[in-house]
């Protein structure tokens, strides 16, 4: 099956600093994928170099960049798919919103510009839309300006802003950051939901790897602007290939389960600093020389993929 986007060598410098250094993946049609990783991996930039949403002072590259099978490498290409066939979820949803406006006005006056809309087509849209994103009193809430509702509430809205121009793929950036921790799972089942009813595929970034579990089909493990460990989130889950995400999948079953996750020693490099061959070899518990001086190389068991010397073929944990 030809991928809905399909993104290879994917790399930004800024200010002549590597961001992202090679980053692979695809997103299948009516499939979510996971990004994940901690903070500093590339997963947002990622997102915004596919979106063309980068400062000034970034230099983009991809050897590869398709969407629906075309080429998606010029800025002009990207820009003019946002909202139209993509859609985009932002951090911290109420800072996402024009306070100024009610949020009526703001996704009728999306409505109009992508789908050419009169203005009472456009508002009767926006309670479809709202409703769609499971709110119960869709009238007042079209009438509520942004600091009237809650950080929940604003997250529904800006998915219904998302969905405002029919997307195939909606890319969703951290949606839970800065909402209550009892809304976050709520949220995220609503996002994956609202994907698989509109028919479009979605993508997924999170530094939590336990939010994915029942959201996500398949998972991109990021570190230090690469793509480490791609999988089906089930494979990923029983048997991650990849140190790192071996270690990730162990936090969060320990969160889930409640009992004390066993911290990552070290820090995810900062942009500039001096890398091991493998990138990851200073924090592993598996590491060994060939790790610092020489590219690991791809594994590939059971259409799992890692790139790893010394990649985990059993589940077993370090002790």
């Amino acid at each position: 099956m030809t991928p809905l986007l399909k993104v290879h060598g994917l790399e930004v410098e800024i200010e002549g600093l590597p961001i992202l250094r090679g980053v692979d993946m695809e997103v299948r049609q009516g499939e979510i994928l996971g990004v994940v990783g901690e903070t500093g991996a590339g997963k947002s930039m990622t997102a915004r170099s596919i979106l063309d949403l980068l400062p000034s002072a970034a230099t983009v590259s991809f050897r590869v960049c398709t969407f629906g099978g075309r080429d998606f490498i010029p800025a002009k290409e990207r820009q003019q798919a946002r909202g139209h066939r993509i859609g985009f979820v932002p951090q911290r949803p109420r800072g996402s919103l024009n306070p100024v406006f009610r949020v009526g006005t703001q996704l009728s006056d999306t409505l109009r510009r992508l789908r050419g809309m009169g203005r009472r087509e456009a508002k009767g849209e926006a309670l479809d839309l709202l409703r769609s994103v499971r709110i119960t009193d869709p009238k007042r809430v079209y009438r509520s300006y942004p600091h009237e509702l809650s950080g929940g509430m604003c997250q529904r809205v800006c998915i219904a802003i998302a969905l405002a121009g029919e997307p195939e793929l909606i890319i969703a950036d951290e949606p839970t950051t800065g909402l209550d921790v009892t809304i976050q799972a709520e949220m995220l089942k609503l996002l994956g939901d609202v994907i698989i009813e509109h028919n479009a595929a979605g993508m997924l970034i999170t530094h939590d790897l336990g939010v994915v579990a029942d959201v996500c089909d398949r998972v991109a493990v990021m570190y230090a602007g690469r793509v480490v460990n791609l999988g089906s989130t089930d494979e990923i889950y029983r048997a991650a290939l990849h140190p790192y995400a071996n270690q990730l999948v162990s936090i969060a079953t320990s969160l889930d389960s409640g009992g004390t996750p066993r911290e990552i020693p070290g820090r995810v490099p900062n942009p500039g600093d001096e890398l091991a061959a493998c990138a990851f070899a200073p924090r592993c518990f598996r590491a060994e020389t060939d790790c610092f001086e020489q590219e690991p190389p791809l594994v590939d068991i059971n259409g799992q993929q890692a790139f790893c010397h010394h990649a985990i073929t059993t589940e077993a944990l370090p002790l």
